[in-house]
């Protein structure tokens, strides 16, 4: 039968995903993750953004009147100590640029950071999806779960230090061209592959077999996730796609875990 067969192409697994995906089950199923983040991303967003032209306008203020006794903070200071810095921060261009800016850049942000939030949120609704795609296509495989729960909070917790690390370090590069695309992408991308195939990964593998698949199928676990994720930076599919992202990998998965099984067996 073709689905008990081990091999695959990223163009096979994508194919066989969305055919689950377009199902009822499915598109219901992803419009929960898809709500959460949306309203999560833009609170953020707005909060973030308020912030930001508050402080723009604060320096305006402190700048035209830096000795009145509502501005006797930190900004007012430095409104005494550099006048001329204070007046261009408070000016109308600056503002308009830098408005420009925050948006150009904040809206960029804004969108991997959702892809991220979608990942995290996704990941409370995959154990269902991983149980329908064993019952549709792989009921010959058995899913061995045993990942302890608190090594699982103990990776997401090291996984996002490293994420900060990695992005505190691509930060001076965001700016140059086309490098900066890279440096701005690279670390969400990291966070997005760990996350994504952990979450998959520890629904089918036990904690010595996840480890052998990730070693042995290293290059065709991030091909597929590569592609994944270049998909999620289309608006709107990297937050309504997370049920086909998980799909897609409980897909790879179930082969990897077929193909590792049947290796095993035959090595006995």
């Amino acid at each position: 039968m073709e689905n008990r067969s081990p091999a695959y192409t990223e163009g096979a697994l994508l194919a066989r995903a969305l055919s689950d995906f377009f199902t009822t089950r499915f598109m219901v199923l992803s419009t929960a993750p898809f709500l959460i983040t949306m309203f999560l991303a833009f609170f953020l967003l707005f909060q973030v953004s308020g912030e930001f032209f508050d402080m723009l306008n604060a320096a305006a203020q402190a700048s035209q009147n830096p000795d009145a006794a509502a501005a006797q903070n930190e900004l007012a200071q430095f409104a005494k100590e550099y006048p001329i810095i204070s007046a261009i921060a408070g000016s109308f261009v600056f503002k308009a640029v830098a408005g420009t800016l925050f948006y150009i850049v904040g809206g960029g942000v804004a969108v991997l950071a959702s892809v991220i939030i979608a990942v995290i949120i996704v990941g409370f609704f995959t154990p269902m999806i991983v149980r329908e795609i064993q019952k549709r296509h792989y009921p010959h495989v058995e899913r061995k779960a045993t990942v302890p729960v608190w090594d699982y909070l103990l990776f997401m917790l090291g996984q996002l230090t490293l994420f900060l690390l990695f992005l505190l370090v691509s930060l001076p590069f965001w700016f140059i061209p086309v490098l900066g695309i890279v440096a701005m992408n690279a670390p969400f991308y990291f966070l997005f592959h760990k996350l994504l195939t952990r979450d998959v990964a520890g629904e089918i593998f036990g904690k010595e077999e996840m480890k052998a698949v990730f070693a042995q199928a290293k290059w065709r676990i991030m091909t597929t996730t590569l592609i994944l994720y270049l998909l999620s930076l289309i608006p709107g599919v990297g937050i309504l796609g997370q049920v086909f992202f998980v799909i897609v990998l409980a897909h790879q998965f179930f082969q990897e875990a077929a193909r590792l099984r049947g290796a095993m067996i035959k090595s006995i």
